[in-house]
């Protein structure tokens, strides 16, 4: 999140940039990262010279463990998604991601959070795709972080056709929302 937060305040600065326009996408970690940017908590610690972004779009944010770690008053950011804002959020997620459980793990994520942080946030099911499916190859490793904070293996087996379609809704979530 610094990195975010240095990289708000960097493009604001820009004289071609309107930094009331300013969107956040990332993959993974930083689809964890892209959520806990929409939340006031994070936004404060942060601090008031960070830009606020106006979009979010996350892939594959780990959604299980989110809520998972959020609810336990000994993480830091424990209940920062009481705080989710209203900003306007686009999550994918594949149904066999295996950092996950079940088919629709954002789902109870979600639910979590404030009325109207819900009403802005989709959350685009890609079905049988992976963690990562919009990769260039297939792998397979072992990580603790896995099967909802189990342990296992991941596999990412890409999805060409399904990567185009995130891209595609990613443009038109950022044209519709940041108004370029």
């Amino acid at each position: 999140m610094p990195h975010a937060a240095a990289a708000l305040k960097w493009l604001a600065a820009h004289p071609s940039v309107d930094g009331a326009r300013l969107g956040i996408m990332g993959f993974s970690y930083g689809g964890v990262m892209s959520v806990l940017m929409g939340s006031e908590l994070v936004q404060e610690r942060l601090g008031t010279e960070v830009p606020k972004p106006a979009a979010l779009a996350p892939f594959y944010p780990v959604c299980t463990n989110m809520a998972r770690f959020l609810t336990n008053p000994k993480h830091p950011f424990y209940d920062a998604y009481t705080r989710m804002t209203a900003t306007p959020m686009l999550i994918h997620v594949g149904t066999r991601d295996d950092y996950e459980q079940g088919e629709r793990p954002c789902d109870a994520l979600v639910a979590m959070w404030p009325t109207a942080a819900r009403e802005r946030t989709t959350v685009r099911y890609v079905a049988g795709a992976t963690h990562s499916f919009d990769s260039q190859g297939s792998r397979q490793f072992y990580d603790e972080f896995a099967r909802a904070g189990r342990g296992g293996t991941v596999s990412v087996q890409p999805s060409p056709e399904e990567a185009a379609k995130a891209r595609k809704a990613i443009v038109t979530f950022f044209v519709n929302n940041l108004k370029p």
